[in-house]
């Protein structure tokens, strides 16, 4: 098996997303979608678009914290 890219998770949530609506139904347009990830130990979020009439998936942004996730926010709660 060789590994030719490796995406973060709401990447791939944003890809198998996309390729549910695309079996769904062919949407025309252009549609945004957006995730967040909050995570035990990080926080990350994508921002991808997705052309309805192509299938085509363009990465608009992705972004994260490493040091914010839902063990700083239990931390926050019970201090």
């Amino acid at each position: 098996l060789n590994c030719l890219r490796i995406i973060n998770e709401p990447t791939a949530a944003c890809i198998a997303y996309g390729f549910q609506q695309k079996d769904a139904q062919k949407k025309k347009g252009e549609e945004t979608i957006l995730v967040f990830d909050f995570g035990g130990g990080t926080f990350d979020s994508s921002l991808l678009t997705l052309d309805g009439e192509s299938g085509v998936f363009e990465v608009r942004a992705t972004a994260g914290n490493s040091h914010l996730g839902g063990e700083d926010l239990d931390n926050r709660l019970v201090n």
